[in-house]
């Protein structure tokens, strides 16, 4: 079999347009190492209000938070969740569930202090600061990064990055991140970064998204919020990610399901 240079033209091109293909798919979420997404967010400018977007979370904090603690099986209803954060005690219920839904709603007015004094950079400080506050009590430590390996319930292939490579893993891909230029695109890729990670010995998902909503607040953008009536579609959404690695499906859902923006 001859290869005549037609030949090796026309391979040379197609190797060509492979590597070019990779790169706009592994980049299009910000060209995060750990994991590949193709779904693309249309380029537009956003209606950007600081004030405004964090004033709107504040009153709609309850729903947040319930949302939040649905996401964890938490027992408590809306109107318990609400009653809490207005500073009534509620009974009936295991101290550890009521304990879970005040650790959030912390973890909220820290982020709001964060941002009220322009102190909020997605670091690993504010990250473990973060996730101080909400896993408290209810993690095997917080304070740092994990210090041993976890797995996630209902995966089959999924497996967490060596806690010995979390201080590396975090440096690197941070930057990743923080580069992306559309703060709704730079919000998901973050809350997705952070699940799939599992920096933390619990709290991850809870730690993620408050980390993502302080991106949007920060930018004046909106919330980033997953409504209790989407966990069961967003929870196999989110166990396919984990095992497969590609975020296309579950950063669609997240975008067009989850962003709630200042209005």
């Amino acid at each position: 079999m001859f290869v005549t240079a037609d030949d090796l033209f026309f391979l040379s091109f197609c190797f060509l347009l492979l590597s070019i293909y990779d790169t706009i798919f592994s980049l299009d979420c910000g060209g995060i190492m750990l994991f590949d997404c193709g779904y693309e967010i249309e380029n537009r400018s956003y209606k950007r209000n600081k004030s405004l977007a964090i004033m709107q979370a504040k009153r709609m904090l309850p729903e947040y938070v319930f949302d939040t603690a649905q996401l964890e099986n938490n027992p408590l209803t809306f109107p318990e969740v609400k009653t809490l954060i207005d500073g009534i005690t509620v009974g009936g219920h295991k101290v550890r569930d009521v304990e879970q839904v005040l650790n959030i709603q912390n973890a909220w007015s820290l982020l709001f202090e964060f941002l009220q004094k322009n102190k909020f950079i997605p670091n690993k400080e504010i990250f473990v600061s973060i996730n101080s506050a909400i896993a408290r009590e209810e993690a095997l430590s917080v304070g740092s990064f994990r210090t041993g390996q976890v797995s996630i319930a209902g995966t089959t292939s999924y497996t967490a990055p060596n806690f010995e490579d979390l201080d590396s893993i975090f440096e690197n891909e941070i930057k990743k991140i923080l580069e992306i230029g559309d703060p709704i695109k730079k919000a998901i890729s973050i809350f997705l970064w952070g699940c799939l990670n599992q920096f933390f010995w619990d709290g991850n998902k809870r730690t993620s998204r408050i980390i993502s909503n302080g991106i949007l607040l920060n930018e004046g953008i909106g919330i980033f919020n997953i409504k209790t009536k989407d966990i069961t579609q967003f929870n196999a959404l989110m166990i396919d990610f984990y095992d497969s690695k590609i975020a296309d499906n579950i950063f669609k859902f997240l975008y067009e399901n989850c962003i709630m923006e200042v209005s």
